[in-house]
């Protein structure tokens, strides 16, 4: 279920920025923040932040009562990022959509990827 979900909200992300157009320029682009999150680690942070998202019912963690919001703020405070951080990030990085797309592959990939690992059958431990 949970599976499904990420799998979903990948494709329609991926759709909606591909439909930006391969070498879109953007209009107005953005000056490269001081404290931009360097693309690795920002690609690393939305695969979180999507696994969040997969988990959530409404506005609480499915199964729990911890509000989706401070389980994106302990995300970003385990990487040592500010909420301001993470958007000024954002923004730069959504000002180019051809830049956009490629990292939300990455995401997607990396999803997937983790999908076919928890699909994986278990196999037992061996006997001590």
């Amino acid at each position: 279920m949970v599976r499904t979900r990420i799998w979903t909200l990948a494709v329609a992300i991926s759709l909606a920025l591909a439909g930006c157009g391969d070498g879109a320029e953007p209009e107005n682009p953005i000056a490269r923040p001081k404290d931009l999150i360097p693309r690795e680690a920002f690609t690393d942070l939305l695969t979180e932040m999507h696994l969040i998202e997969g988990a959530r019912g409404g506005e609480h963690l499915t199964g729990d009562s911890i509000a989706v919001w401070k389980m994106y703020h302990a995300a970003f405070a385990r990487r040592g990022y500010s909420q301001e951080q993470v958007e000024r990030s954002y923004t730069y990085y959504h000002a180019d959509p051809k830049l956009m797309v490629e990292v939300y592959q990455e995401v997607m990939n990396r999803l997937q990827k983790q999908g076919h690992e928890l699909s994986k059958p278990l196999t037992p431990s061996p006997k001590k």
